[in-house]
């Protein structure tokens, strides 16, 4: 009975390893050990299968948040258990602040960090962690609960490089009875029986009826999740095509054609906007279902309609737009240009200026303008835009806002707008209108040729 538990075990998590190529190249792997059932188990079956080929290397990460006896038994646990494989281990001490989303994502988030950190200075390609089907089953009826869609649905992905999860196919009781027969001593959190967490009270009391109603019920769930999984590729692949026709943007904002996006379903649409926010945060944590219905809410407000997202991003309705861009605090700027030369604007553009006797008036762009330099007064300067500023045009006397909202400029770009001036007021919105100062006439010998060139 014994050697053929463990067979079916071996064979089970070799399956796994093997269809997710969770191994592929790997010749040093790092396992987050945190001495309980899953991640004995996970060594253990890791060291029979590739301890030949594959150089293993235990990470215990101690945050500190139980009694210190507690904590001393599953660091002298790890210590045996390196000893017993003849593999090197790490004890890593850190102290976890509490966030907004409570002290143990904190320190979820603190560990993932360190384990990078290590991975990266011992040089190894993987790191194991000892997730297994149960968890997976926990986390498939948690995000039920949040409302966290498809995404949510598809629960703990058995691979995220680095990270791989070998036992991501196996039930908690078909650990606990290896490790039983193995005679492989474990440790055991008692925080896990408490009730008045969510995940236990799923755990102990709720999915065991589950259970009852249905034995194979964790089978089920599983086929489900794999279901999840190809219908969510396969919008992917659409989402991704609609991203490239619909989407334009910088490192600093993307710009979601409404008109194209809106062709599509709202599914489509959804995953348009997650990756809008992936391509400017990196990852989707942090971001909901409702973060996303709101942005995609935009479409009916009216322009202008702006409203603020986790993690220092916004969302703003802009024409026939809805713009998704990180907020930023934007600083006084007043850089002087001289007649003749070059100045860098930070990040956005440069200024080139020069003089001339004869300019080609076919050559003049919305990037380029000429002024009398006997009509404007010097020292000129560029900044970006003031409360109250504006500007006289050959029709009367405009602010800056109404000049904007007239040629439509969409308010992510309002502040990266420079501003063109002399010492009476500003000569140039760049880009966008001139002054009625400073034209040229037959009288005019010295001509300010201004050219401005954005920075990508």
């Amino acid at each position: 009975m014994k050697s053929r538990m463990r067979r079916v075990l071996l064979k089970e998590v070799q399956k796994t390893i093997e269809k997710h190529s969770m191994l592929k190249g790997a010749k040093k792997v790092l396992i987050a050990f945190s001495s309980g059932p899953d991640s004995v188990c996970l060594l253990d079956i890791l060291n029979i299968l590739y301890g030949n080929k594959i150089e293993f290397h235990l990470i215990y990460v101690n945050h500190g948040l139980r009694p210190q006896r507690v904590l001393k038994v599953e660091e002298n646990l790890t210590k045996e258990y390196a000893l017993k494989y003849n593999i090197n281990y790490t004890i890593i001490n850190i102290k976890v602040k509490k966030k907004k989303n409570g002290i143990e994502a904190a320190a979820r988030e603190e560990r993932y960090q360190r384990l990078l950190h290590y991975m990266k200075k011992i040089d190894a390609q993987r790191i194991g962690l000892g997730h297994n089907l149960d968890d997976v089953i926990e986390t498939f009826f948690m995000n039920i609960l949040r409302g966290s869609g498809m995404r949510g649905l598809k629960s703990i992905p058995p691979v995220r490089l680095p990270f791989i999860r070998p036992l991501i196919d196996v039930k908690k009781a078909d650990i606990l009875r290896y490790l039983k027969k193995q005679k492989l001593l474990y440790s055991l959190d008692k925080t896990n029986r408490c009730l008045n967490y969510r995940r236990n009270l799923l755990r102990h009391t709720i999915i065991p009826k589950f259970i009852k109603i249905n034995p194979l019920m964790h089978k089920a769930i599983k086929k489900e999740i794999e279901l999840l999984h190809q219908d969510d590729e396969y919008l992917e692949i659409l989402a991704e095509r609609v991203y490239k026709k619909a989407v334009a943007g910088k490192k600093n904002y993307a710009s979601l054609d409404l008109k194209r996006i809106l062709r599509y379903n709202q599914s489509i649409i959804s995953r348009v906007v997650m990756k809008a926010i992936k391509e400017l945060r990196g990852d989707l944590k942090g971001y909901e279902t409702k973060h996303f219905d709101e942005i995609i809410g935009l479409k009916g407000k009216e322009n202008g309609k702006k409203i603020n997202l986790p993690k220092g991003l916004y969302a703003q309705k802009e024409c026939g737009a809805i713009i998704i861009g990180i907020s930023r605090i934007v600083q006084p700027l007043r850089v002087v240009v001289k007649t003749k030369g070059e100045v860098s604007i930070p990040s956005t553009k440069v200024i080139r200026t020069h003089i001339t006797s004869n300019f080609d008036l076919k050559k003049r762009s919305l990037h380029c303008e000429i002024f009398d330099l006997r009509k404007i007064e010097q020292p000129l300067f560029v900044r970006n835009r003031m409360k109250g500023d504006y500007i006289k045009t050959k029709i009367g006397r405009k602010s800056v806002k109404n000049v904007f909202n007239e040629f439509k400029v969409p308010h992510y770009r309002r502040d990266d707008t420079m501003m063109f001036c002399d010492q009476k007021g500003i000569l140039w919105i760049v880009g966008i209108v001139r002054a009625s100062r400073g034209f040229i006439d037959k009288k005019t010998k010295k001509i300010l040729v201004v050219e401005c060139e954005d920075i990508n």
